[in-house]
């Protein structure tokens, strides 16, 4: 035993065998902690996601302007968005006044422009949330986006997202 611990108390003359006993607990511990506090790693799938694009307010020339099958990027970022894959015009709703009373009426030269968008995108998970990306653009419902095409630019807010197995 002598050969173990020295005349000072120390294991092979290094350590202290309590000072080696709390520094294994506190590396245990340090261990421990590590893998019970470490992010989990986020998990991402490929899908076809729809975009439905509502521009209000728009002028007859621009609605017409947008065509099925015309590339649409987002203006800031450049981030390829889809394929336009369908286009529904509506007259524009106005919200008007009249003796204090709210008036819902169509207005005679503006138009409502729907725009239906459809790519592949990636669906993100992980324990802080999930989001929906085409590169590293972002979208949510709500979201308001200046998208272009190869003719005509267009501000309008996202309506809707889905997520489709298939392009269909």
């Amino acid at each position: 035993m002598k050969k173990i611990i020295d005349n000072h108390g120390k294991l092979w003359g290094f350590i202290n065998p309590l000072d080696l006993a709390v520094m294994l607990i506190l590396f245990a511990l340090a261990i421990k902690v590590f893998l019970d506090y470490r992010p989990a790693p986020l998990e991402f799938k490929v899908q076809w996601i729809s975009i439905g694009l509502l521009a209000r307010n728009v002028p007859p020339y621009l609605a017409d302007s947008i065509t099925i099958g015309q590339d649409v990027y987002q203006d800031s970022t450049g981030a390829y968005l889809g394929k336009v894959r369908a286009t529904r015009i509506n007259p524009a709703e106005l919200l008007l006044e009249k003796n204090g009373a709210a008036i819902l009426t169509q207005s005679p030269s503006q138009l409502d422009l729907r725009i239906l968008v459809k790519n592949k995108g990636r669906i993100i998970t992980g324990p802080a949330g999930y989001g929906i990306y085409f590169g590293k653009l972002g979208v949510r419902i709500g979201n308001h986006l200046k998208v272009h095409t190869l003719y005509s630019s267009v501000s309008g807010e996202i309506e809707y997202l889905r997520v489709n197995s298939r392009e269909q």
